[in-house]
């Protein structure tokens, strides 16, 4: 059996596994570990229903912010009150700066159900699919920064201003890792469902997928800093057309460009900006499997509203590679792809690793 025959028109689904994050949590609504694999040599000419399941592994190392670096984030400056000094003698402190430190794991596994439709439209097929996540996140975060230093707006003898500022200097650093252990913690639940409709022409050489999906908010979520395995009180609207070309029976090329169009959340009010995606891929048909390279880059052209971080544009670049093979005995593709990322702006960096299983019931 062609190795390749079992997963035409099941691309809709790849697209959907491991997509449910929100900008506002440093991620977008997309798969990051890419969804262009051995599907791009899909065959024409196959309708009816299909199975998806795909597990995913993300390990992050670290967050990272306007620069590339490790986010950080301002402080605001105040002033102190010190017991038994005179209003006029309160110390004070300017703004500064905290840096936070990111990282954890997060496992997924998507289970999608699709069909393609027997009757052809316009010289291609109806395709729709419902994805279902559940996830399992655990995130850790700290907080460092310097103590800035007490500024006196009056003479105040040594001994007290030795004695407050070192108190002062307890509480600060107290309260920096306050705010990374209110952002810390493990949790697992259902996270976001996604909708898909598109259209997909399959010939020769060329394949042809346009398709819009919408997420929306199933999945729990709160508006605190504690992991959620939903993204958010608001939904995404994700249209993408994705393109393969076969120069060669054994070779196939793919692009695809998506469009992350949010709503605002209702639970705080922050609307993460819209972004765009570009995905390529390169593949090799080998008589036991594809082997092929793909890369992506998943960008916001718009600012955050009312994120405390600032605009946070989103943007991530990743490469890495797959490999897709026939299961004997299952007539099911088996798809193992890896992504790392290379670039990242106001994103969580890390690696990712999807085993993905698509089969035509």
């Amino acid at each position: 059996m062609n190795l390749m025959k079992k997963t035409a028109g099941m691309a809709l689904l790849a697209g959907s596994a491991a997509s449910a994050q929100a900008a506002e949590g440093f991620e977008p609504r997309y798969n990051l570990a890419g969804s262009l694999g051995g599907e791009i040599f899909a065959p024409p000419d196959q309708t009816g229903w299909g199975f998806l399941t795909a597990a995913t592994r993300v390990n992050v190392r670290r967050v990272t912010g306007d620069d590339g670096k490790d986010l950080s984030v301002p402080v605001p400056g105040a002033t102190l009150a010190v017991p038994g000094l005179p209003d006029a003698l309160q110390p004070s402190y300017g703004p500064g700066r905290a840096t936070l430190h990111g990282d954890g794991t997060m496992t997924r596994m998507d289970v999608a159900l699709g069909y393609l439709s027997a009757g052809q439209y316009g010289g291609g097929r109806l395709a729709f699919a419902v994805d279902l996540p559940f996830i399992r996140k655990d995130q850790r975060i700290g907080v460092s920064g310097a103590t800035p230093s007490l500024t006196w707006p009056g003479p105040v003898p040594p001994a007290v201003q030795a004695g407050v500022a070192s108190q002062f200097g307890g509480q600060y650093q107290a309260g920096l890792d306050g705010q990374g252990a209110a952002a810390t913690g493990v949790l697992h639940g259902v996270g976001d469902v996604e909708l898909m409709a598109g259209w997909q022409l399959v010939g020769e050489r060329w394949r042809v997928l346009a398709g819009t999906s919408l997420v929306l908010p199933t999945g729990k979520y709160e508006a605190d800093p504690q992991p959620d395995a939903g993204t958010g009180n608001f939904r995404t609207l994700r249209p993408a057309l994705q393109l393969a070309y076969l120069p060669t029976p054994h070779t196939a090329l793919g692009a695809k460009l998506s469009l992350g169009l949010n709503s605002r959340n209702r639970d705080n009010q922050l609307r993460s900006g819209n972004w765009f995606g570009v995905e390529l891929a390169a593949g090799y048909k080998t008589p036991v499997g594809v082997v092929g390279l793909h890369a992506l880059r998943v960008q916001q052209y718009q600012d955050d509203e009312h994120n405390p971080f600032g605009p946070s544009r989103f943007r991530s670049t990743n490469a890495g590679a797959f490999f897709t093979t026939l299961v004997p005995g299952l007539d099911a593709a088996l798809t193992l792809q890896y992504i790392d990322t290379t670039a990242s702006r106001n994103a969580k960096h890390g690696s990712f690793t999807q085993l993905r299983l698509v089969k035509l019931l």
